[in-house]
């Protein structure tokens, strides 16, 4: 598999931190056992308890991945696997949105027939009271 170069640009530095951090605690372990252990058999321990607690971070993981792989899943995946899943979310992105413009432009069609129909409602009902005016006047002209 050949990475581009900002990836292996990527990988070069990652790597190199990951070694950092890993001789950066050696010394950590060293300068503290010789600071407190005045035994072989304290040092045992001391060196015991400090690998105890760098092994903390995998059992973490191992413990996330086994409630919810879904979680960790990520970590497990390959640059091109990223992508792929990168490139599906950004189409379906693009679906909805358009999924939503299309839902604005019937909302726009929508508000213009229901005003159209007001419209209508108000003149039906105008002329619903003219109807009742004419019809109480003739009414009342029989009854005289």
């Amino acid at each position: 598999i050949t990475h581009s170069f900002k990836s292996r640009v990527r990988y070069f530095f990652g790597g190199m931190c990951l070694c950092w951090l890993t001789l950066f605690a050696l010394y950590v372990s060293t300068v503290y056992n010789k600071a407190i252990a005045t035994s072989n058999t304290e040092i045992i321990v001391n060196s015991v308890i400090v690998l105890f607690i760098m092994d903390l971070d995998e059992w973490i993981f191992s413990t996330l991945e086994a409630i919810n792989e879904d979680w960790t899943a990520h970590a497990a995946l390959s640059e091109d696997e990223m992508k792929e899943q990168i490139t599906s979310q950004q189409e379906e992105v693009r679906n909805l949105r358009k999924i939503l413009e299309m839902i604005q432009e019937s909302q726009v069609v929508q508000r213009e027939e229901i005003t159209s129909q007001q419209k209508e409602i108000k003149q039906l009902s105008e002329i619903v009271e003219k109807i009742q005016v004419l019809y109480a006047s003739a009414h009342s002209e029989d009854v005289y």
